[in-house]
């Protein structure tokens, strides 16, 4: 029997295809809207006059009771698909006088 395999099943084509996503706002989790209950993002798409069903399935970011899909959460600046920056190394010090630094270096 033979299989067939989707591109994305492949993990180098899925990283180049599927994002990576990153929460940037402390005390906002990520969580899985489950079950036929109607829930709805508390924030509207722009241009609509209505606020959108989040459905069986949709990963969504909450606090509290504020609930919003993962498009509305990138406008609103709290998930981003760009990991922070490395922070640079701290500058090194160089003593520029004659006075010893107070240790002794053995090579």
């Amino acid at each position: 029997m033979t299989y067939e395999v989707h591109p994305r099943a492949d993990a180098a084509s899925a990283d180049s295809i599927l994002p990576r996503i990153f929460l940037r706002e402390p005390g906002w989790q990520v969580a899985v809207k489950l079950g036929s209950e109607k829930t709805y993002c508390y924030q509207m798409h722009p241009g609509e006059d209505h606020y959108h069903r989040l459905y069986d399935g949709e990963l969504l970011v909450h606090r509290g009771d504020e609930r919003l899909c993962v498009p509305c959460a990138e406008r609103r600046g709290l998930i981003t698909f760009a990991p922070k920056p490395l922070r640079d190394q701290p500058p090194v010090q160089i003593a520029t006088s004659d006075e010893s630094p107070g240790y002794e270096l053995k090579g």
